[in-house]
């Protein structure tokens, strides 16, 4: 068996020999970038005349492509102004459209005067700590001071959510929905709201508005 192997690492050191002294050497072609010579006796008036050629036609055709990128967005500003104009006078028209949005309205001033009566109640009771001072001159100072001081942070700081909030809205739909597709879909969800308004109260117990912005919400 000592001997088998010794046999097989002998051919095996044998054929690597051969391998090594008998290798081929094979010639790649390979492609290299040389200096572009200009040819100073050319000819270059075809070239002129071609080279204006194509300008004018480019010119024409910007003129062209200007113009009827004018006359789409004229013709698909009048189509929108004629949806918006006719569906808001549908909306004037439809009185439960228009109850639902009186009452949206009234809710949302209810829930605001909800919020400042609960912030004007949490000043007071933060202020209550004025009645520990035994002068009543800066035990009014301090309670008035405390109240202010809530009701502001509160205030501020809803309002300051409430625009960032919109901010990203915005930015939202500047980023992934301006175009005419979103457009389409808020007049035709409008129409859809405003005109089927008495069948979708029917069967859904639900403010028409609001109906409206989470569909908005969803879409967005």
């Amino acid at each position: 068996m000592i001997g088998e192997y010794q046999n097989k690492i002998r051919c095996l050191t044998q054929q690597r020999d051969y391998a090594r002294t008998h290798q081929k050497i094979v010639e790649i072609p390979v492609e290299k970038p040389v200096l572009y010579e200009k040819c100073e006796s050319c000819d270059r008036t075809a070239y002129q005349n071609e080279k204006a050629k194509y300008g004018t036609q480019k010119e024409r055709l910007a003129g062209q492509y200007k113009a009827k990128t004018v006359m789409f967005q004229t013709t698909l500003f009048l189509l929108a102004w004629y949806s918006l104009t006719t569906t808001l006078f549908q909306a004037v028209q439809s009185d439960v459209f228009l109850s639902d949005c009186k009452s949206f309205f009234h809710d949302a001033a209810s829930f605001l005067q909800t919020f400042i009566g609960w912030t004007i109640d949490a000043g007071q009771s933060v202020a209550q700590i004025s009645t520990k001072i035994p002068n009543p001159f800066i035990a009014g100072m301090v309670y008035w001071l405390f109240l202010i001081l809530v009701v502001g942070i509160c205030v501020a700081g809803t309002g300051i959510l409430a625009i960032l909030i919109e901010i990203k809205v915005i930015e939202l739909y500047k980023k992934n929905c301006w175009d005419v597709i979103t457009l389409l879909m808020i007049l035709t969800s409008t129409a859809v709201i405003i005109y089927f308004g008495e069948a979708i109260k029917k069967a859904l117990s639900v403010n028409l508005l609001l109906l409206f912005v989470l569909s908005q919400g969803v879409y967005l």
